[in-house]
């Protein structure tokens, strides 16, 4: 026999090694971007709430109704320099670069009063003109737009070549007629914040860093311990067994013993090991039929699934219809089985429902389905009442139904225009209505036999009024019957 060619491969074990680090790579960048743009977030809404409550704090401070007389005058008085001293006051306890209080024109700032002491760089008092060159544009554009408009933002953050990293505020002081009449802002320096954010980079990324080598080394050394080691003599001695008996019939095979003590899923693979030299043979002739029968039944299940999927409507939209919304929702919880519904217009004015569920599963439930659907449609459309629909599908399912097959079954018709809800009940479960004033009410009504049961049986119509904003729920048995919702 021809020797297999030799691949080159990775062990478990560098495999694992590379998959954690790799994973605690990812999950360390992962924790500190998190951390990092939730602090950041933190810090910004800090400054945010700090810098917002103290341009509030000093634009209560300043009168509004004397604001234009001390403009007009130019004259201050007692209540004006305790004013500008409280801004003073606010200003340097409070770290801000300026404090201040203006009235923005086209082409500049007429200056009400400023926090910044006599002496100090930037230092204006009541009157001076400063151009657009004296503040950061981000600041010129935040303070116009918020006084002519109340709704605009009035906190921004800027990084400007001339005035640095600020966060700024403003607040709008109007006269009784809602008209602007100045304008008080603040400017806060952020330039620590980055040596912050860094520093907490730093840690947060050595701290993470530094748990996950260690939980790492420790996984791996018990990884290596309780799994590589016992797989690895596991792999040994099925190596040992296809070459024992690389050239020997099937049915002399040399069976081996793997010692693996673990008292887990691995010992017992061991012993499967052991078991598989015996019984190969009969396994391999059992897996030709198994393989065949499974594909036998996963084609037919695609059948059924298609064939089903097929058979229901999925456009829930009536975009000419104002009357009503409707959503339609089938999922299969393991196999394909025969649930299904089905929705359209009589007229104008009815919309018929159908909800059923087949018994049985695979491509016999998906054919029955077809044709109760099917049937159902023609008899409505023939315009009878429902529990004539009802009986006739019944009469017409239980011909040459030798597999005795039934299914429970809901026809509903609802008159959009006046909510008259007219419906018949085959052993299906009984529709809810969740009311627009929030109670909710279980249709019971008068229920008949299910479907292709019995050819005699007799149905009786039900009728309910629906009002506006009503929601009606339509379901089959794997609502009531769930065990994991």
């Amino acid at each position: 026999m021809k020797e297999p060619k030799s691949i080159r491969r990775i062990s478990l074990k560098t495999k694992f090694a590379s998959a954690s680090m790799i994973l605690a790579i990812f999950l360390c960048v992962i924790i500190v971007l998190i951390s990092y743009f939730s602090y950041r977030d933190e810090m910004f809404k800090r400054y945010d709430a700090n810098i917002s409550s103290l341009v509030h704090t000093a634009a209560a401070l300043v009168p509004a109704d004397k604001v234009n007389q001390y403009y007009e005058t130019q004259q201050t008085d007692a209540d004006y320099d305790q004013l500008i001293e409280q801004f003073q006051i606010i200003q340097e306890q409070n770290h801000l670069e300026y404090l201040y209080a203006y009235v923005p024109t086209a082409d500049g700032f007429k200056v009400f009063g400023q926090g910044t002491k006599p002496g100090q760089e930037g230092h204006f008092v009541l009157g001076d003109f400063l151009g657009t060159s004296y503040y950061p544009q981000a600041d010129i554009d935040a303070a116009n737009n918020l006084f002519n408009n109340p709704d605009a933002p009035k906190t921004i953050i800027s990084n400007d070549s001339d005035f640095g990293y600020l966060i700024s505020a403003f607040e709008v002081m109007r006269d009784a007629q809602g008209n602007p009449i100045l304008v008080v802002g603040a400017d806060m320096s952020m330039k620590d914040i980055n040596k912050t954010l860094n520093a907490y980079i730093i840690l947060v990324s050595s701290i993470a860093l530094l748990i996950f080598v260690l939980f790492i080394t420790i996984y791996l050394l018990f990884l290596n311990k309780s799994i590589i080691d016992p797989l690895q003599v596991i792999v040994d001695n099925a190596t040992d067994f296809v070459n024992i008996n690389m050239d020997e019939n099937l049915g002399e095979i040399v069976a081996l013993n793997i010692d693996v003590k673990t008292g887990d899923e691995i010992e017992i693979l061991a012993e499967a090991f052991n078991k598989m030299t015996s019984d190969i043979s009969r396994y391999i002739k059992e897996l030709t039929s198994v393989t065949s029968e499974r594909e036998r039944i996963e084609t037919e299940l695609r059948i059924a699934t298609l064939i089903q999927e097929g058979m229901l409507p999925r456009n829930f939209e009536y975009p000419d219809r104002y009357e009503f919304t409707l959503y339609a929702s089938m999922r299969a919880a393991k196999d394909v089985g025969g649930d299904f519904y089905d929705f359209f217009f009589v007229d104008d004015d009815h919309f018929c429902i159908t909800i059923g569920d087949v018994s049985g599963k695979g491509v016999p439930a998906a054919l029955f389905m077809a044709m109760t659907k099917a049937t159902v449609k023609d008899l409505v459309l023939r315009r009878l009442p429902v529990d004539e629909v009802m009986t006739e599908a019944n009469i017409n399912l239980c011909n040459n139904n030798e597999q005795g097959m039934f299914v429970t079954l809901l026809i509903a018709i609802i008159n959009v225009k006046t909510g008259v809800f007219q419906w018949c009940d085959a052993g299906h479960d009984p529709a809810i209505i969740w009311k627009k004033d929030g109670t909710v009410e279980m249709l019971t009504g008068k229920k008949g036999f299910v479907c292709a049961g019995m050819e005699t049986a007799k149905y009786k119509m039900n009728e309910s009024q629906i009002e506006k904003g009503d929601i009606i729920y339509l379901y089959t048995d794997g609502i009531p019957e769930a065990n994991n919702t």
